[in-house]
């Protein structure tokens, strides 16, 4: 009489992890990363960043913040008014790689730094043609950009979507239900506002009370809002007032908040290196899963700041 011998289970493996900036399949071109004035003259003047998929906040000088629109591929329309690079930029870039970065502006020694990295640099001051001009205001020129212009005026080819650390998917277990706004605030002169739009599936944004209505009309709603609390330190350079560039820490471990579908989910964020990328976590080490198909807004706040 035969035997044999029972078969092996085979052994579950994990699906492998599909580089994507929104939960859609990746979109093909390079990533190109355009920074934008949220100074106060500036808001009612902001063009196009609602269409990325990806937007950072982050703490400049003189307490205020400004913004990192982050693209995929020549399709964007035209975001502004652009503003200056800083090394916080550099920094927090590095995990996405060799990217596209359009800035205007930048003291000599940032400059120099972005000149000297991974980034593929565009400013505003070599590339005067990818930048129309609309008007000016007392501080600052309205520039705007897009990105054909600033992929077609650098021919070095930036890197296109990478895995940066963003997890898609079903709402996570647990979490509680945000029925009233959220105030996130950075410092004693720039806060965020947030409440949930249930028709839009997403957050309805202010900065410092006001509404994020473009000039177009187009409201900035993200379908997710991750509040990642940040080291934010003294930096090396000061403005023409005067005031002290911060530098914003996104290497590291911390705090971090995550909204979705009307749910507030409470974590880590981790990135233990430049080169690798930023997860956000629960208490049991798995990842906060985002809502696929919109645009994912990180605030990036100082460790000093709250929510509430």
């Amino acid at each position: 009489m035969s035997s044999s011998s029972p078969t092996a289970s085979p052994t579950p493996t994990a699906a492998p992890v599909v580089a994507t900036l929104d939960g859609r399949p990746p979109a093909r071109g390079q990533v190109v990363v355009i920074k934008v004035d949220n100074s106060p003259t500036a808001r009612p003047l902001q063009t196009g960043f609602a269409h990325a998929p990806v937007v950072y906040q982050e703490v400049i000088e003189g307490e205020a913040t400004r913004f990192a629109a982050v693209f995929v591929g020549r399709n964007s329309p035209d975001v502004g008014p652009v503003r200056s690079a800083r090394d916080t930029d550099i920094e927090l870039f590095a995990e996405y790689g060799s990217i596209v970065f359009g800035f205007s502006g930048a003291n000599a020694h940032v400059r120099a730094h972005v000149n000297a990295s991974f980034l593929v640099p565009v400013p505003q001051e070599r590339y005067a043609g990818a930048y129309p001009l609309r008007g000016r205001r007392a501080e600052a020129f309205n520039f705007y950009t897009s990105t054909s212009r600033l992929i077609d005026a650098e021919p070095r080819r930036g890197a296109g979507v990478r895995d940066v650390g963003f997890r898609f998917g079903p709402k996570p277990v647990g979490g509680v239900a945000v029925h009233d706004d959220v105030t996130v605030t950075f410092n004693g002169a720039s806060y965020v506002t947030f409440h949930y739009n249930d028709a839009r599936h997403g957050w309805a944004l202010t900065q410092n009370g006001r509404a994020m209505s473009l000039a177009d009309g187009t409201v900035v709603v993200p379908q997710n809002v991750i509040v990642q609390f940040v080291p934010v330190v003294r930096g090396r350079y000061s403005d023409v007032l005067g005031n002290n560039s911060p530098d914003t820490h996104s290497i590291g471990k911390g705090r971090a908040v995550v909204f979705r579908d009307g749910r507030r989910y409470d974590g880590t964020w981790k990135r233990p290196t430049r080169g690798v990328a930023t997860h956000f976590v629960t208490a049991a080490g798995d990842d906060i899963t985002l809502r696929p198909g919109g645009q994912t807004w990180v605030l990036l706040v100082p460790t000093t700041g709250s929510i509430r």
